[in-house]
């Protein structure tokens, strides 16, 4: 058995344009399925955008140009820091309401106990400034700073900076990495 094209033709004419469903498929639900498509592609980079802008500020000095200029009184105090050939020791303990407690050894070349220096320690978040606490140290014998942060530090990284200061400026300074576990 064999149609002519004549055949085939009105066969195909008279069939509806239509899915599975029996309904047509038209212009119109084309039309609906790629605004579809693309209202789901711009929620979610909406969503990233959002999370993105809102975790992180994107900045990690104020002024580069200031903080460039600087560079090289950095270079020249780590250096004095260097030649003083002090040892400092620093260690924190995290009690269980997250408060933490940081204790500073600090000697000489000599190994002598240094006094009459003003030590201070910043903790810092690595991405949210808003977590970040400054602590001043009491001195205690020994050579022995200690202070107890104001508020609870978070399970995570954190960055320490401990420095000494004297009657001629800032003598220490010291970064450190930490991970506080939980």
């Amino acid at each position: 058995m064999t149609m002519n094209s004549t055949a085939t033709a009105a066969a195909l004419a008279s069939a509806p344009n239509s899915g599975k469903g029996g309904k047509p498929f038209t212009g119109r639900t084309i039309l609906y399925w790629v605004l579809g498509f693309f209202g789901v592609i711009f929620a979610a980079n909406a969503v990233f955008l959002y999370y993105a802008i809102g975790t992180f500020p994107g900045t990690v000095v104020d002024s580069s140009y200031k903080a460039g200029l600087a560079f090289n009184g950095e270079v020249a105090a780590a250096k004095a820091q260097a030649d003083r050939g002090w040892q400092v020791a620093a260690h924190l303990d995290r009690s269980t309401d997250g408060a933490a407690r940081i204790t500073v050894t600090a000697r000489d070349g000599a190994a002598a106990p240094l006094a009459g220096l003003v030590f201070t320690a910043r903790l810092s978040h690595p991405t949210a400034a808003g977590l970040d606490q400054t602590i001043a140290l009491a001195p205690l014998e020994d050579g022995r700073y200690t202070g107890v942060t104001p508020g609870p530090l978070a399970a995570g990284n954190w960055n320490m900076v401990i420095e000494a200061e004297g009657a001629e400026g800032r003598l220490f300074r010291s970064e450190n990495r930490l991970f506080l576990k939980e």
